[in-house]
């Protein structure tokens, strides 16, 4: 299928779930990259102020109210509006994929997402924030999404919220969210920046090249949670 990919930027930031959402609205506005918000939460999506939103509900009988925490589910909610999701995301040259993990959209929706932009021939990375190691189920419920996240796409990094809270103790916990996302921001950018545009490699080769070179000196790299 062949989409319009007139009138956007090179590069889109995709927030999928409840995390990733308020990631892309806390920057749209603020940086030269689309900002794109998946979500299976009709209300947290309303909210949002990303320059696309992408509702993945329809169909699926969950009342606007999200996937409750099932990876499965949300996983579900994505595969049935795969033809939107690669809409959107056809004509970037970058995507960087942001989620929260340990929940069901972030979790569940995340690799489908990703494989919806690399079949768009995007050079494709994700940021997946984890839970708290006290967080129960949810913990495992992240390992395994990661798990799943990794295996479409080697080049993702996690952040651990353990990481966060111990390199930030003087911060309440809203600052240090927010500090943890503008060096997201910057991880981001800096990438951006020094990988301007894709050359004539193949996108997998690329992504390779971009990863391995630059992650140990991301402003991120202090965050990783293998």
């Amino acid at each position: 299928m062949v989409y319009n990919t007139e009138n956007k930027h090179k590069v889109a930031i995709v927030g999928v779930g409840g995390a990733g959402c308020n990631f892309v609205s806390a920057f749209t506005g603020r940086c030269d990259m689309d900002t794109i918000a998946i979500n299976t939460d009709k209300e947290a999506l309303h909210a949002s102020t990303a320059d696309r939103k992408i509702y993945i509900c329809k169909g699926v009988v969950l009342h606007g109210e999200g996937a409750k925490g099932d990876a499965k589910l949300g996983m579900q909610c994505a595969d049935i509006h795969i033809e939107e999701i690669r809409e959107a995301l056809a004509g970037y040259e970058k995507a960087f994929i942001v989620a929260g993990l340990g929940g069901g959209t972030g979790t569940g929706a995340t690799p489908v997402v990703i494989e919806a932009a690399q079949s768009q021939n995007v050079m494709t990375f994700a940021i997946a924030i984890k839970p708290f190691s006290f967080e129960g189920s949810r913990v495992e419920v992240a390992k395994d999404g990661f798990g799943k996240i990794r295996a479409v796409c080697p080049y993702a990094a996690a952040i651990g919220n353990d990481i966060i809270i111990s390199k930030m103790s003087d911060m309440t916990m809203e600052e240090a969210y927010s500090s943890i996302n503008s060096v997201i921001m910057a991880h981001i950018e800096a990438c951006v920046a020094e990988y301007p545009q894709n050359n004539d490699r193949d996108v997998t080769e690329e992504c390779a090249a971009v990863f391995d070179n630059f992650m140990q000196k991301s402003p991120i790299a202090d965050f990783i949670n293998a």
